[in-house]
């Protein structure tokens, strides 16, 4: 695995550059190292994959960090696993169950796999594993700027607390920065899970 490294100048306080940069970064990554990262959150997260526990996940695209292993054991251990599901109408995602019936479909729009199943909404998830491609140490992330997670996750910005669903970000570690720039909405994540281990994220802000 690579050493740890941060974006720390001024790219980093703009958006479109920082998700270039970053973009490059992951892009850049080998197919064994990407292999490995794989395996690795998989172990690292295994404490969170328990019976009966409802685990939001997704499916990677491009060169997303990829969480086959991971929902392959969390299935193994007993826990449902759920993928977000595009809307027809508005920026809410819901999350539908996956099972073992072949019953995967595109989505009209965007064209990525989603799956038919028994759907709920991320406030009655355990925990979220959640996608992004920018994150600092206070736990904010920065998406790909289509704000479906920052609306489906709004409840938990007004709630201004921890609660269901535990938040997960998932990330190479050459996806964090120093500091990610902030939008009133941007909800905090829980914790941080990347190939170098699972690390909670502090209850107050670092960064200022």
């Amino acid at each position: 695995m690579t050493s740890l490294s941060f974006v720390s100048d001024p790219v980093s306080l703009d958006k479109p550059a920082l998700r270039r940069r970053i973009r490059r970064a992951r892009q850049a990554l080998s197919t064994s190292y990407r292999l490995q990262a794989m395996r690795a959150i998989a172990r690292h997260a295994s404490r969170l994959l328990k019976r009966g526990k409802r685990v939001g996940a997704y499916l990677a695209a491009g060169s997303e960090l990829n969480l086959e292993v991971l929902m392959s054991a969390a299935l193994w251990r007993g826990a449902e696993v759920y993928l977000p599901q595009i809307p027809r109408r508005g920026r809410r995602l819901w999350f539908s169950r996956v099972g073992a019936a072949d019953r995967w479909y595109l989505h009209p729009r965007y064209r990525i796999a989603e799956y038919d199943g028994p759907a709920l909404r991320a406030e009655r998830l355990d925990v979220l594993f959640v996608p992004l491609l920018a994150i600092d140490d206070d736990g904010y992330r920065m998406g790909q700027g289509g704000g479906f997670y920052d609306t489906t996750l709004a409840f938990r910005q007004r709630a201004r607390q921890f609660g269901k669903p535990l938040l997960v970000g998932v990330a190479y570690d050459c996806q964090r920065v120093e500091c990610v720039p902030r939008e009133a909405w941007d909800v905090r994540l829980d914790y941080l899970l990347t190939e170098s281990g699972l690390r909670r994220l502090p209850l107050s802000p670092l960064c200022r």
